[in-house]
């Protein structure tokens, strides 16, 4: 999926992303709010005011820096976080949205920690990481669609 130098680079990036991971996804929200503001109903503002929501996706993203050579053991994330994103009807088309939202966050955030290097191995890595979500909620969707419903009298 990703190159051995992506799963080298991105998990050198661990420490750093535990450190600042939710200053990066507090940004990473500001950007994607204010250049796509239709997603916003898509989340509880709430959970964005309390600071909740860039918590939960910071710990994601660190883990996955920190487990990128070892997928199955994210296994568990993946499918919370995917199912999540069934429920808030997360589209495949708004993965790019974040992607970039994400990656304009870590340059503000890691300065010349943001290296090029740095960011051409997280692209690779985020997309990587949006396939396996895009997938898993394709199978997730195709599943509900597939049980059948109940006839209400």
């Amino acid at each position: 999926m990703v190159s051995q130098q992506t799963i080298d680079i991105v998990k050198s990036t661990a420490p750093i992303l535990k450190k600042n991971g939710q200053q990066i996804t507090t940004r990473m929200y500001e950007i994607m709010f204010q250049n796509h503001p239709e997603v916003r109903e898509q989340f509880r503002m709430a959970a964005q005011a309390d600071g909740s929501q860039p918590a939960r996706l910071a710990t994601a993203v660190y883990s996955y820096a920190n487990q990128i050579d070892n997928l199955p053991a994210l296994k568990s994330m993946v499918e919370k976080i995917a199912h999540r994103h069934v429920q808030t009807h997360v589209t495949p088309e708004q993965y790019p949205v974040v992607g970039e939202s994400l990656l304009q966050a870590m340059k503000d955030v890691l300065g010349e920690a943001a290296t090029e290097e740095v960011m051409a191995a997280w692209s690779e890595a985020y997309q990587a990481l949006s396939e396996v979500f895009i997938h898993r909620e394709d199978e997730i969707y195709i599943g509900e669609e597939k049980k059948p419903q109940l006839l209400h009298s």
